[in-house]
């Protein structure tokens, strides 16, 4: 199965059903972070301002719920769905402080981009579910195909 999000649109489709999604990264580029809220990206660990979820074709690789987990309910809502959704985003330098400095050249790669509700209106990258109840609903749907042994994709457009 596949699952299309247009992020400009702000519409994910899945199964014939369409619901609403946004992608407001809370970054320094928005004006949305301080430069104390210093983000490191995943796997290598290196500071960088977060960027939008990446375009292209992607694997659903999970769902997690809460209720096993624990994660945090306002951050991530019921549930998280993983995809192995990556780019490459720019390292920042550091001040003596350990506050964001300056963007450099290097590149490092970034991963770890999920769909999930958020009681704040921005994410970290990650593509934002309208309501806790969507999580839900469209976690349900991808965890049975996933017991299936059926590939779920997700083209972000």
């Amino acid at each position: 199965m596949k699952i299309i999000a247009d992020i400009e649109a702000g519409v994910l489709t899945l199964d014939g059903a369409q619901f609403s999604i946004s992608n407001k990264v809370r970054s320094l580029r928005e004006g949305t972070r301080a430069s104390y809220e210093v983000i490191r990206s995943i796997p290598d660990n290196m500071p960088y301002d977060p960027r939008p979820f990446p375009k292209g074709l992607w694997n659903i690789t999970g769902v997690e719920w809460q209720r096993e987990k624990g994660f945090d309910m306002n951050t991530y809502g019921p549930v998280k769905i993983r995809t192995d959704a990556w780019q490459m985003v720019n390292v920042w330098r550091l001040d003596t402080n350990g506050d964001y400095h300056d963007e450099t050249k290097w590149r490092t790669k970034d991963m770890g981009y999920l769909l999930h509700y958020s009681a704040s209106g921005t994410t970290l990258g990650c593509i934002r579910l309208a309501s806790p109840q969507d999580a839900e609903t469209i976690a349900r749907i991808i965890h049975r195909l996933l017991e299936q042994n059926e590939t779920v994709q997700l083209e972000v457009i």
